[in-house]
């Protein structure tokens, strides 16, 4: 899940700084679609159980430059989420999350839901709410709001 965080916080930056960058006088809005897939070992949040994680999401991004040096984007992904445990003796899961995210270059919020099944019936549900400033001289902080994980 980092991975897949840092990727869209690349994203993010990216279609930021590109109309900035063009600096045009008029207003400019932007649209990017993007996709992939990112399979990795990871731990069963729940049990501990280590697995193979694997995400297969897509999106876009929007941006607008309204001409006034200020840039405000806003964008949305999806995906399918599996869960194979390196033991078959424990459950797998299968999901989906939506992530949300927006701002402008000095601040953006991500909200992250992921809603997973599991095959002896459990239900997992992972929300994440995170705040990224930065500041006149280019610190960026973060801050993590909402961490809940239910199992």
């Amino acid at each position: 899940m980092k991975r897949l965080l840092l990727m869209v916080l690349v994203l993010l930056a990216a279609a930021l700084l590109a109309p900035a960058a063009a600096a045009a006088a008029a207003a400019e809005t932007d649209t990017m679609h993007f996709s992939g897939t990112d399979s990795r070992a990871e731990l069963n949040l729940c049990s501990g159980a280590p697995g193979t994680l694997a995400i297969v999401f897509s999106g876009v991004i929007h941006t607008t430059d309204p001409g006034d040096g200020t840039v405000r984007m806003t964008g949305l992904m999806t995906g399918t989420v599996t869960f194979v445990p390196a033991d078959p003796s424990q459950p797998s899961y299968t999901g989906h999350l939506t992530e949300r995210f927006g701002g402008d270059a000095n601040t953006f919020t991500v909200a992250d839901n992921i809603v997973l099944h599991g095959s002896d019936g459990s239900l997992g549900k992972q929300h994440i709410l995170m705040h990224v400033t930065v500041n006149a001289n280019g610190t960026v902080t973060t801050s993590l709001d909402t961490v809940r994980l239910t199992c």
